[in-house]
């Protein structure tokens, strides 16, 4: 007789909707009002009061620059918060939970850079990809590193061996 599949805990819920909410903060982010062309415009002024005497060429590759690191940021947060979910949700090893986690960011990344390949102010783009699992990499790497600073061990109940 097999057990009844049991619900998500409060705990996991949390946890997944924290993933959901982040997807969706990348969505926007990717969309029209976030263009290369619309953040040049409050982009631009920063820099340029950071910098008073910045080139206009120097400008362009910083305010790329600054683009290519938001994509590593949001999906470090993406990388970290499906890590979490899934040992929270999981009873699966740590290496199993880690690629299951960067598998959330290339569906979430190469889906959205899809999307936006259909946007006439975006471009989808392999190399956006790329960075975006090297984010979601720096995110689980960063989750471990503090669970084990903090000296929590396995961020969820013990797995069995080869589980």
């Amino acid at each position: 007789m097999r057990a009844a599949p049991r619900g998500l805990s409060t705990r996991e819920l949390r946890a997944w909707l924290a993933v959901a909410a982040c997807i969706g903060v990348i969505l926007l982010f990717s969309g029209d009002e976030f263009s290369a062309g619309s953040t040049s415009r409050f982009l631009g002024p920063i820099l340029r009061w950071l910098i008073p005497d910045l080139r206009a060429d120097t400008l362009l590759v910083l305010h790329l620059w600054v683009r290519k690191a938001a994509h590593l940021s949001e999906y470090a947060v993406l990388g970290l918060l499906a890590f979490r979910a899934l040992r929270l949700s999981l009873a699966i090893s740590l290496p199993r939970t880690a690629l299951l986690g960067l598998v959330v960011v290339l569906a979430v990344s190469a889906t959205d850079e899809l999307r936006q390949s259909f946007l006439s102010s975006r471009t989808g783009s392999i190399v956006d990809v790329a960075i975006d699992l090297v984010g979601g990499a720096l995110g689980v790497c960063l989750i471990i590193a503090l669970h084990r600073a903090a000296g929590i061990g396995a961020p969820s109940p013990e797995v069995p061996r080869g589980g």
